[in-house]
């Protein structure tokens, strides 16, 4: 299997409904345990980009409700 850079964005579409649903369902969980024949991974996802309440947040600093 070819290493994919960090950087690249591996387009899916809606052919790809099983990887789709999967990735729906890990962004409402934040992070899943898949098993992979016998490996075990952790799974776990964040949007690339930082919302305008986390941004008030780094710029400001402290806590936020």
């Amino acid at each position: 299997m070819e290493r994919m850079s960090s950087k690249e964005i591996m387009v899916i579409d809606a052919k790809n409904k099983e990887v789709s649903d999967f990735l729906e369902k890990l962004r409402a969980a934040g992070h899943m345990r898949v098993m992979l024949g016998n490996e075990v991974f952790s799974v776990k996802i964040s949007p690339e980009s930082v919302s305008q309440k986390g941004r008030d947040f780094l710029t400001k600093g402290g806590r936020v409700d």
